[in-house]
């Protein structure tokens, strides 16, 4: 039976269930994770969890949100002295864990006008790492397009059946895109 949480803080109470709803999400996916399980796993009442959140894509949304802050944080504070095309690459490895859940990401766009914007942002964070590894790099090539090219690899290496995963083929075809020609 869930416990009255009513002494510990509204910010305190909501990272809680947040971490809670991560490891669901992370350790049973988008589709086996349910409100019943988050709220369980928060030990508060499934109501509680909707005082919160809106929806079940709301709170797949401030997962993502808070994996890809979490990871942005730790690159720029301690990666910072990193060039680029090393964050980029270290920032994949680490993200690697929840590529599962990016993938699913994409099943919930057409429904979820939030998992879209966590999306965006993810997004955001990767092409404008791209841009900055390619620009450091000095290659002769066109930015946008050799962006493009490299966000596709990105996408495309969500297949299931994916046999080298996107932070080994990202760094390989930025260095590809470094050569001069």
């Amino acid at each position: 039976m869930p416990r009255n949480r009513r002494h510990i803080p509204r910010d305190e109470r909501a990272a809680e269930l947040l971490d809670a709803a991560t490891q669901e999400f992370v350790a049973h996916g988008y589709a086996n994770t349910t409100i019943a399980s988050i709220s369980a796993a928060a030990h508060v009442a499934r109501a509680n969890v909707y005082w919160y959140y809106e929806s079940k894509d709301d709170v797949f949304a401030a997962v993502m949100d808070g994996l890809l802050d979490r990871e942005i944080e730790q690159l720029n504070v301690q990666h910072a002295s990193l060039d680029a095309a090393s964050r980029l690459k270290r920032g994949l490895v680490e993200l690697y864990p929840y590529r599962h859940l990016h993938r699913e990401m994409h099943e919930r766009l057409p429904y979820s006008a939030t998992v879209e914007a966590a999306h965006t942002k993810f997004m955001g964070w990767l092409t404008g790492l791209v841009r900055e590894a390619l620009t450091e790099s000095g290659t002769e090539l066109d930015t946008n397009m050799a962006t493009d090219m490299v966000i596709a690899i990105f996408e495309g290496a969500r297949s299931p059946t994916e046999t080298r995963p996107a932070y080994e083929l990202i760094p390989f075809a930025m260095e590809l895109l470094a050569r001069k020609t």
